[in-house]
């Protein structure tokens, strides 16, 4: 126990990098504030190495806590946008590519309900597509496919 506050340096050292670890493998950035505390560990042992502040508990955690505040105040907003960055990018589905008959008429203006895997589809074209013709689902959104007539 002695060996880890004559070494107070190299123990913030440790614990700094062990929490910046544990955020960025374990917890994906999910929780902006390990990082915080993780840099602020990793400061300090640097400032005690360089004899910044005096290797005592009382001033390691003081600094720790000090610079914590002072990083998430001023890298709070960054992180928190990349947190919230989103790809728009269409949604995949196996749906799409299905090939089918059409029961009734749709195109532009007209939906029509197709039954599938027991759910109600609306059936919606950019073009005018009889009953009874081949069509293959070409997107699928919340309750809706979107249909083109199949190229023979």
């Amino acid at each position: 126990m002695n060996w880890l506050f004559a070494n107070m340096a190299e123990t913030l050292f440790i614990v700094g990098l062990l929490l910046l670890i544990v955020e960025v493998t374990v917890l994906s950035f999910s929780t902006i504030i390990l990082f915080m505390i993780g840099a602020s560990f990793i400061l300090t042992s640097i400032f005690v190495f360089m004899g910044l502040v005096e290797p005592s508990i009382l001033n390691a955690l003081f600094s720790v806590a000090i610079l914590t505040v002072l990083l998430s105040i001023t890298l709070w907003k960054t992180f928190k946008n990349l947190q919230n960055q989103q790809e728009d990018k269409p949604v995949t589905s196996d749906l799409v590519g299905l090939v089918f008959i059409l029961s009734d008429d749709v195109g532009p203006g007209k939906v029509v309900q197709h039954q599938y895997s027991g759910i109600q589809w609306q059936l919606v074209a950019n073009e005018d597509i009889p009953a009874k013709t081949k069509v293959v689902v070409t997107q699928v959104d919340v309750g809706t496919w979107t249909v083109k007539m199949l190229q023979s």
